[in-house]
């Protein structure tokens, strides 16, 4: 299983627009890995190529990173960082399923659906706890504890498992932690560094999370610019084994 990650950054992205802060100070002078387009994923796998998200910047994404075959996108939550760009898939040729859940497609669909993306897309609804079966693979949805209907997903390929949380908060579910139970990769969109907060997990609570399920590696994305510029982050990590902060094109192999 390949696993792209064609941006890394949360909401904002880095750097973020008006905002002088130490890191988008630093993003803006020095560039390379301390840029971060907003968050997307491209899992390649046997005989499907996955999106998980279409951000805004999803257009410059794909022609910057050279995608020319997709066969299914999926949609983990109706925010704008995550959804904004799905427009863009207008003008793609030939047909693409669109994975999402009932009351997200519906939510998906009265804000940012077109007629033109009817004539593409192919909507595939999946529901929570239940496992969408590929032949090859197979993807098994869980919820995360928010009112906003927001899903991780657990993407299993032979005897390998990723487990992909996406806007998931600390305060996990008993259900979410056992879909992450020794997984081989356990993916975590980490906007901040510390303090723990409602919405989101933090850096710390990821790396404990990652303990706590034995899960064998962790990578960190969805950086935000509160969080730690990249190079720090890395420095931070290198104390803890099996840790890996993501960056802007970074590809990962289970």
């Amino acid at each position: 299983m390949q696993i792209r990650f064609l941006g890394t950054g949360a909401a904002e992205g880095i750097p973020a627009i008006n905002c002088d802060c130490a890191h988008c100070t630093r993003a803006r002078n020095e560039g390379g890995k301390l840029i971060r387009e907003r968050n997307a994923i491209l899992f390649s796998l046997p005989g499907y190529e996955l999106l998980v998200d279409s951000p805004p910047d999803i257009r410059s994404l794909i022609n910057k990173y050279q995608i020319t075959k997709l066969d299914g996108i999926l949609a983990t939550h109706s925010s704008y960082d995550h959804i904004g760009g799905i427009k863009e898939f207008e003008w793609w040729r030939g047909g693409l399923d669109f994975l999402a859940e009932d009351r997200l497609f519906e939510i998906v669909k009265r804000e940012h659906w077109t007629e033109m993306l009817d004539a593409t897309m192919f909507h595939i609804p999946y529901y929570s706890g239940s496992s969408l079966y590929f032949g090859g693979f197979s993807i098994l949805p869980f919820a995360a504890r928010r009112p906003q209907p927001i899903f991780g997903i657990s993407v299993k390929e032979g005897g390998k498992r990723v487990v992909y949380t996406s806007d998931t908060p600390g305060r996990l579910t008993n259900y979410a932690r056992r879909v992450m139970w020794e997984c081989d990769l356990l993916i975590v969109n980490a906007p901040t560094f510390e303090p723990a907060n409602e919405k989101h997990i933090t850096t710390i609570e990821a790396v404990e999370l990652k303990e706590r399920v034995e899960a064998r590696q962790l990578v960190l994305t969805y950086i935000g610019h509160m969080n730690k510029p990249h190079d720090e982050l890395e420095e931070f990590v290198r104390q803890f084994q099996g840790v890996t902060v993501a960056y802007d094109g970074m590809v990962a192999e289970v």
